[in-house]
């Protein structure tokens, strides 16, 4: 088993990241040209913040600029200094969440002889993350199907990358005889949905009173009898 807990994972997104909002600063300032950092996150949080609350209430389709101007308390004028137009903003959500996740999961790191460990602490790094930012991760499935095609397609990609790690693990372990999966493509896919399980019916497991690592530890327990793991 993993030594990792939703405790050390916070630990360590704050070591290589700092927090969601810095992650945002750092990525766009340039060509946004903003300049003070501190003010810069604050708006940052405000705006993103404030597009969830109004996405969830009415839909991010329906919702305004001015919407959000209006809710935010930031005028539309201060709006454009961040966002051009709605379309940017799910751009600059995505593509920070793919940075998160990218510097976070370790997709292509295969630092353990045993594939069956890496597929664990992936899987366990996948579920603290979507539950460290899980407004983002639902927003952005929940949204996705409304956005522009070229965009759609971006997000699919960084989904299809997820399954991909997954199932390049199972297949390791497969070949090393390490488990006795028959059907890896089917086994790799299901665990993504469980992945997005914990994101997608927070509230299932917030009334079942299970939080992230009891899921991790249920999860990797499923991995086990899914993949026909030797013992």
């Amino acid at each position: 088993m993993i030594n990792l807990s939703y405790e050390t994972f916070n630990q360590d997104f704050n070591t290589l990241i700092g927090d969601e909002w810095s992650c945002l600063f750092d990525l766009n300032h340039q060509k946004l040209n903003l300049k003070n950092r501190n003010i810069a996150t604050k708006k940052f949080k405000l705006i993103i913040e404030t597009v969830f609350k109004l996405s969830n209430e009415k839909g991010f389709q329906a919702m305004t600029m001015r919407d959000l101007s209006q809710e935010s308390g930031i005028s539309m004028g201060g709006l454009y200094k961040y966002f051009s137009n709605k379309t940017q903003i799910v751009e600059m959500i995505h593509a920070a969440m793919v940075h998160m996740a990218a510097t976070c999961l370790h997709l292509n790191d295969e630092h353990s002889e045993d594939p069956i460990f890496e597929l664990n602490e992936l899987l366990a790094r996948h579920i603290y993350i979507s539950e460290r930012l899980k407004k983002w991760f639902y927003f952005v499935f929940m949204e996705a199907k409304c956005l522009e095609r070229p965009l759609v397609e971006t997000i699919i990609a960084s989904e299809q990358a997820m399954e991909d790690a997954i199932l390049k693990r199972i297949v390791k372990a497969k070949q090393q005889n390490f488990c006795q999966c028959t059907n890896p493509d089917f086994v790799a896919a299901m665990l993504k949905v469980m992945l997005q399980e914990w994101y997608l019916k927070s509230w299932k497991y917030i009334q079942k009173d299970i939080n992230a690592d009891q899921y991790v530890a249920n999860l990797l327990l499923s991995v086990y009898q899914l993949l026909g793991v030797k013992s």
